[in-house]
């Protein structure tokens, strides 16, 4: 007999526990074979609707953000850039209590390298996650941190 846990609630468990003291808990209390039953369900709905795409092997969260890496390579095989990146980390400065663990960071789509090695911080941006707070905020910290302007494409 397997005591049957929604996902809900094991995560709520092991949140305040942690996975293998869940797990021991579900154990102990359901026969021995306690499992996390999930519910069948549909695909959680995107924040802004985009479509994931892949090419290449590699993932990108929207359309844009893939024809954006088209365009930025197309670019280094010109030689206009020497590389492109992406997902690049940038740690921002926290707020007024932030601890290690509490540091901001912005994550660029692109950062590309150019014949000078300059860089340059590309972010493919919707006209609605353009007004984003928290990104119009980050944006203005990493000119502040780091002297990079964003250009959103």
């Amino acid at each position: 007999m397997a005591l049957r846990v929604t996902e809900e609630e094991f995560e709520a468990l092991r949140r305040r526990i942690g996975v293998q003291r869940a797990r021991d808990i579900l154990r102990d209390y359901g026969a021995g074979d306690a499992k996390v039953v999930t519910p069948e369900t549909k695909p959680k709905r995107i924040k802004y609707g985009n479509r994931r795409v892949e090419l290449w092997g590699m993932k990108f969260d929207s359309q844009h953000e893939a024809d954006v890496y088209l365009r930025l390579m197309a670019d280094v095989k010109s030689g206009l850039y020497k590389c492109v990146m992406r997902q690049v980390r940038f740690d921002l400065g926290g707020g007024p209590n932030a601890g290690e663990k509490t540091r901001y960071q912005y994550v660029a789509d692109f950062v590309t390298i150019d014949r000078e090695d300059r860089a340059a911080v590309w972010d493919a941006k919707s006209e609605i996650t353009r007004k984003n707070r928290t990104y119009i905020n980050k944006k203005k910290q990493m000119l502040a941190e780091w002297g990079l302007e964003i250009r959103e494409v």
